[in-house]
């Protein structure tokens, strides 16, 4: 890691910081455990989602005009802003919405600054010569670090979230009540170092503008060309379909998946080794992503990953109790893949005048996907509930949940196809022959 530049490091440390967040394996239950209603977490959810579509493009073009690095310290900031929000929430009140909505807002706009600046700052400051090869790597590390986080963050926040487990190791008596925010302060604290991390950072070069109404204008005026040039260029929009697509299925699962450790009838304490598990997979997944992207083609790579997501939605439609946890690994790592070889071949393909402002579009139709499928995923399971089956069981919003899951395997199998339909007919080659063509037209030679 030494050897990596500073940027780099930086980076990887910055990935691990702002994303592994000890309250994700008790995600889900956590809201309700405030009192939210599946309906009142679809609706954050989506608004969190509605934040990011408006703040993010603008952010990214803003990224590109006043510089990245004060992006990624304001992005920082805004999380620490959000951990706070959710302490001083008192739950089962009537404000908890209208505070978790203030929360997301902070999130979503946290998420846009990030998102872009940081790997445009970080992958411009590597010299030209070397790029591929160090940005292989800087990613590599950055998933590596991520997966021993999620460790860390899986096991010690779903522990400290349930009151048995504490109870038991240090002999109190405290309640839900009592345990409810733990994982919430431990994260106030990871929050506090990314702000650290994210000050150390050096500006790759200099800001296209110095502030001000200037750099506004600016901004939008980069959104738009941007937004021109991804339209016209075939490898760009195809990438961006496969992402948000793919992303927004892998990504609800992520924030429902303790809802399906319910339903497996796996005790809260284990939902963080679940976790953990997992993240010990995706060590071994970061280094296969690196020889997979030197090695194989953006077609290969992409089909491999949805065989992964299709296993998984598969395992989620006929989920077996207790064991069948294990037939969630597909999903669980499929992310990781998902986002490594997006990464690798959307900065591959893209301008460097432009970078920070044509990632930002990734997030924007990521986010903009992810909130769409979980407000008509929280829409169809509150029909089910109502359905005679389920209305009669012990818990109708648990037993639709389980029947909404049924839903996936088709969803993301027509979905695929689809994608894969357009690609061919609409540009009439492989996204791996669209990949090399804009390759070379970035780098100013002719296609090989």
């Amino acid at each position: 890691m030494s050897d990596l530049p500073r940027n780099a490091r930086l980076f990887a440390l910055f990935r691990v910081f702002f994303n592994c967040r000890f309250y994700y394996p008790v995600y889900f239950v956590m809201y309700t455990d405030f009192g939210l209603s599946v309906a009142e977490f679809a609706t954050l959810n989506l608004v969190w989602a509605v934040a990011i579509v408006v703040l993010e493009i603008p952010s990214g073009a803003l990224a590109d005009q006043i510089g990245r690095k004060r992006l990624v310290v304001g992005a920082a900031a805004l999380m620490v802003l959000e951990m706070v929000v959710l302490l001083v929430t008192p739950p089962h009140t009537g404000i908890v919405f209208w505070m978790f909505a203030i929360n997301r807002v902070l999130s979503g706009a946290a998420e846009a600054a990030a998102s872009g600046a940081d790997e445009a700052l970080t992958y411009d400051s590597i010299p030209a010569e070397s790029r591929d090869a160090v940005w292989r790597r800087t990613m590599k590390l950055a998933m590596i670090g991520m997966s021993c986080g999620f460790i860390v963050t899986s096991v010690v926040g779903a522990a400290s979230y349930s009151p048995d487990f504490v109870n038991w190791l240090f002999g109190t008596s405290l309640t839900k009540g009592d345990t409810l925010k733990i994982p919430l302060y431990l994260n106030l604290a990871t929050a506090l170092a990314t702000l650290a991390i994210a000050l150390r950072f050096e500006e790759a070069g200099a800001p296209s503008a110095g502030g001000g109404a200037g750099a506004i204008r600016g901004s939008f005026a980069g959104t738009f060309r941007a937004g021109l040039w991804i339209l016209r260029s075939p490898a760009a929009t195809s990438l961006m379909l496969i992402g948000l697509f793919y992303d927004s299925i892998i990504r609800v699962f992520y924030t429902v998946s303790s809802n399906i450790y319910k339903l497996l009838r796996l005790p809260e304490a284990s939902w963080g080794l679940i976790g953990a598990v997992a993240s010990v997979f995706g060590i071994g997944a970061a280094i296969a992503c690196e020889r997979m992207a030197k090695r194989y083609h953006a077609t290969a790579n992409f089909a491999f990953v949805s065989c992964l997501v299709f296993l998984g939605c598969l395992a989620l439609a006929n989920l077996p109790p207790l064991w069948g946890v294990v037939l969630l690994l597909p999903i669980m790592i499929s992310m990781r893949f998902l986002h490594y070889f997006l990464s690798h071949y959307l900065n591959m393909v893209t301008p460097s005048r432009q970078r920070a402002t044509v990632l930002s579009f990734r997030g924007v139709t990521m986010n903009l996907a992810f909130g769409g499928l979980t407000l008509l995923f929280g829409v169809l399971t509150s029909r089910l509930a109502g359905e005679p089956a389920n209305a009669g069981s012990d818990d109708p919003e648990l037993a639709a949940f389980g029947d909404a899951l049924g839903w996936w395997p088709g969803y993301f199998a027509a979905g695929a196809v689809a994608i894969s339909l357009f690609i061919r007919l609409r540009y009439r080659a492989s996204l791996t022959r669209l990949v090399a063509d804009a390759r070379s037209e970035v780098e100013g030679q002719p296609a090989g």
